[in-house]
């Protein structure tokens, strides 16, 4: 069945990919002022879940914008991925960072504005499907590779960004208890996300 876009879905998708995009840029140029090197940059920032995820939402809003048909379930998926982005930095980490200036903009930036409007946009532009029972399933592909990555790459680098992925530390057992806890995060997260979609899309049928 084809997508079809309307132009407020376009508007508002080229919006978040120029938000996405410029603050992805200003992330880049405050990381190269540390390190001297664009590559260096990139390659550190390349290992956060935030900045991978918020990439993809670029590709996937600039492509939308465009018109090329994106296959609803993605974005879903990417939805509930960006959204999860903002969920675990306003209950876990704003609290522990202090920051100013363009680091400040940068942060909320790529933690708040892009799944803020991310999340307007899929919940009331964007084309969507019912929900079928192997959904989930789509949801958690993108965790799960990119803890496959993550653990891939730490495993020369010795690096790992985030403490439930570290493996020397948790061992294999918890390990994988992290990854499970996750995918169920995810679920629950786009569980609400559908069902506020339902209900959405009812409201506005009604009206």
């Amino acid at each position: 069945m084809a997508v079809i876009y309307s132009n407020l879905a376009k508007r508002i998708a080229g919006a978040i990919a120029l938000i996405a995009g410029a603050t992805l840029l200003l992330r880049i140029v405050l990381k190269f002022e540390e390190t001297g090197s664009v590559f260096g940059a990139v390659s550190y920032l390349s290992q956060f879940f935030t900045i991978l995820t918020n990439t993809l939402v670029f590709a996937m809003a600039l492509v939308v914008f465009f018109g090329v048909q994106v296959w609803p379930r993605l974005t879903q998926s990417l939805t509930i991925a960006i959204v999860g982005v903002g969920l675990v930095y306003h209950t876990a980490l704003a609290h522990l960072l202090d920051l100013s200036g363009l680091a400040l903009l940068a942060d909320h930036g790529v933690h708040t504005i892009v799944p803020g409007i991310t999340l307007v946009w899929w919940l009331f532009v964007a084309p969507k499907r019912q929900f079928r029972p192997s959904d989930p399933i789509v949801w958690v592909i993108w965790p799960v590779a990119y803890c496959a990555y993550i653990l891939l790459r730490a495993s020369s680098s010795g690096f790992y960004p985030y403490p439930f992925l570290n493996l020397p530390e948790l061992g294999v057992g918890g390990l994988v208890q992290s990854i499970v806890l996750l995918c169920v995060a995810f679920v629950v997260v786009g569980l609400v996300l559908s069902g506020l979609s339902r209900v959405i899309g009812k409201a506005v049928s009604v009206a």
